[in-house]
Order: C-alpha cells, then structure tokens, then sequence
C-alpha cells in the first residue's frame, strides 16, 4: 500500500477510534461515514450517504506540498490533506438524520486530528494549516473541507 494511502487510513482510524480525551460527536441515528476515493464510485456512494443520513466525512486525496530540500533521497515533503464534509441539511437535521451539523463536525476533526501522529512520532504529526477551514458550498449541499499539513517520506 502506498505512502499516501496509508495516510487516508490513518486519519479514517483516529476519526473513528473511541478517545475519552476528544469524544465522538453522538449521532441520533446512524453513523457518520468516512471515505475516500479508493471505495469505488465516490460520488455514488456520497450521493447514497448524504440521500440516507444527511452527513458524510471525506478524507480526500493527500496533495503534494513543499520538498523539504531538493535532490534527496528518499523523498520528503509536507503533505496537504483536505478533510471534507457534505451535509443535506433537510434530511440530516430533520428525523431520519445524524442531527451532528455539518460545523460541529468540522470542529471535531480540527480538534481530533491536530498533532495526531499516524507512527505516535513527534516527527509526523499532523498539523492544521494556516487556513484551518474553508466554507466551499453553502447550497444544495453545504460543504466544508478542514485543512491539514503532515510530514511525509516516501522510498524508505
């Protein structure tokens, strides 16, 4: 498995672990899901989460950011991630839904992920960036993607 890829599964393990220090945001119905591209048709399965709870988490594909230092071996850099969040806000705050708003869980991821370590290593840990949260859509589906950095090293 890819570098990348087991990044995605990192962060999905940690938003969904038990954590008595950040506790999970308690549905009152169902359970929040967190994909990624790698289950197939994404906005098939996004359309079917968002039709059913009125919620779901994305853990989008880690972007390439900054080389710490050109012409290293192995490969370093700050990787970005973008954790976004969908909500139908009629079916996810009406009876059928998760009542968790779509806000709520922006803050959780913020507070769940920032300077978790995939590897519990000081030197990975996972930080916030500069523009922690970004509005992308307020209709129909109103959308939120929180933004990360982490220190990635690929070819060791």
């Amino acid at each position: 498995m890819s570098q990348l890829t087991n990044l995605q599964t990192a962060i999905i393990g940690r938003l969904t672990a038990t954590d008595s220090a950040v506790p999970s945001l308690e549905p009152a119905n169902g359970q929040i899901s967190w994909i990624t591209e790698n289950i197939g048709n994404l906005a098939n399965n996004i359309e079917k989460v968002i039709g059913s709870l009125g919620i779901v988490g994305i853990v989008m594909t880690p972007g390439g950011g900054k080389l710490f230092k050109m012409g290293i071996y192995p490969i370093a850099f700050r990787c970005t991630i973008e954790i976004q969040t969908q909500e139908n806000v009629t079916i996810n705050r009406g009876d059928s839904g998760t009542k968790i708003a779509s806000l709520d869980l922006v803050e959780f991821v913020m507070h769940r992920l920032h300077l978790f370590s995939p590897h519990r290593h000081r030197s990975d840990r996972i930080e916030l960036d500069e523009v922690p949260y970004l509005l992308v859509s307020e209709y129909p589906i109103l959308t939120y993607n929180v933004r990360f950095n982490a220190p990635l090293t690929i070819g060791t």
